[in-house]
């Protein structure tokens, strides 16, 4: 089963939204029990000494004249709650009390404190008649509620412009990933494109100079391979010249054999590290491709039972000739090798769509195991480890194929079954000038 892969920028963002959250919860909360605890606490005292002063302003009994001044002089209402009601307002006190607690004025009267969403009221008994005040010219409920929202907004504001500024930083991350990716996609001549002068910074020019550093050596030894097989053609030709002089036995014709498989060995690895190389010169030209394929069965499989599946002659595509016969060669010479004698015959089909040409080479034999289907391929690989010169080749006849065809910026692909044989596919793109 797949494992998920976590976003780092996701988990970025929503440890910045719980931050968020953590603290807006936390000043709310320091906000209320400031409000609630402290400032009552220090402002009580103060209010009982108010109070007494206005009870004392309004006398014993209140008067109505006496409280109507202070209501003119003072952002306040009064309400006086007796036998004949009175009210600077006009109609009743409207605080709905949240929280209540009781205080002695000085001369002992009880008092009571209630606060409400709208704000508070002050509640006192004088000589039956009960006395209730309401400041007004603030709405302290409403104020606290704007001062946290604003101060929780302002948090916000601030965590959010940390997070884009965090994720500017490691942007390059990004950058660094991709190109480390399309290096290791066999891309080396890409380059991490990264201007900065920290840590990631340092992180790019490492990739960089790694990427430098295996081109080298590939290079190198793409080099030296060169060298060794050219190299090798001078022996290998005055070999073969010798051995033609011998006189004829058994042991001639096997040398001959050897030195011709050499030979093809030889020819097959220049061919295939010429391709690989980062300059690919082909050759093309236009060329039919259903003549180009019955030319080279007349000249290397005449002899040899094919099923063919072609396209009618006239269909013209630019390609380098040499070199695909390399590929339809090496690709019908295993199919060939892997049928037995009494399967059908190998299938050629080669067919030209709008942009692609499909040619496709089956046979009935043996097929190959799942396991091995992806490395079929590669250079020297072999499916059966134990498989002789006389069972098979060397294993480069389907790299070089795979080779020629993504130098044509096309693919090859094989799908095989065992016991029903093996199919491979390739597919070469037609430009707007083919």
């Amino acid at each position: 089963m797949r494992k998920r892969r976590h976003s780092l920028s996701g988990r970025l963002l929503l440890g910045f939204l719980l931050t968020a959250v953590l603290l807006a919860v936390v000043a709310r909360t320091g906000f209320r029990f400031a409000l609630d605890h402290d400032l009552r606490d220090m402002a009580a005292p103060h209010l009982v000494e108010y109070v007494q002063y206005l009870m004392d302003e309004l006398g014993d009994p209140p008067r109505p004249e006496a409280a109507a001044a202070l209501a003119q002089r003072l952002p306040l209402q009064i309400h006086l709650l007796g036998d004949v009601p009175w009210s600077s307002s006009g109609q009743p006190p409207v605080v709905e009390p949240r929280h209540r607690q009781t205080r002695r004025l000085p001369d002992g009267t009880p008092v009571e404190i209630a606060r409400g969403r709208d704000g508070f009221a002050v509640r006192a008994q004088r000589s039956g008649v009960s006395v209730v005040l309401v400041p007004t010219g603030f709405e302290f409920a409403e104020h606290a509620r704007l001062t946290i929202a604003l101060t929780i907004l302002g948090l916000l504001t601030v965590l959010l412009l940390a997070y884009h500024a965090i994720r500017r930083l490691f942007r390059p991350i990004e950058v660094i990933q991709a190109g480390v990716a399309r290096i290791g996609a066999g891309e080396l001549e890409h380059r991490v494109s990264v201007r900065r002068r920290d840590e990631l910074g340092a992180l790019a020019k490492s990739v960089n100079a790694m990427a430098d550093d295996i081109s080298r050596m590939l290079e190198a030894k793409r080099e030296l391979l060169l060298a060794i097989s050219h190299e090798l053609r001078s022996p290998l030709t005055r070999a073969r010249v010798n051995a033609e002089l011998l006189d004829a036995a058994p042991a001639r014709a096997a040398v001959l054999a050897d030195l011709a498989e050499l030979e093809t060995l030889l020819g097959e690895l220049l061919e295939s590290e010429r391709l690989s190389g980062r300059h690919i010169a082909l050759d093309r030209q236009a060329v039919d491709s259903t003549v180009l394929l019955r030319e080279l069965i007349a000249e290397s499989f005449a002899d040899t039972a094919l099923q063919l599946d072609l396209d009618p002659e006239g269909t013209w595509l630019s390609l380098d000739p040499v070199r695909i016969r390399v590929l339809a060669r090496n690709l019908l010479k295993n199919a060939i090798d892997h049928t037995p004698p009494d399967k059908p015959a190998p299938t050629l089909t080669s067919h030209v769509d709008a942009d692609c040409w499909r040619l496709s080479v089956s046979d009935h034999g043996p097929g190959v195991a799942p396991e091995h289907l992806a490395r079929l391929t590669q250079p020297f690989f072999r499916a059966d480890p134990s498989r002789q010169r006389t069972s098979g080749g060397v294993g480069l006849g389907l790299y070089l194929a795979r080779v020629i065809a993504e130098a044509h910026d096309g693919r090859l692909e094989v799908s095989s079954e065992l016991g029903s044989g093996t199919r491979v596919l390739v597919e070469l793109p037609i430009s707007a000038g083919d």
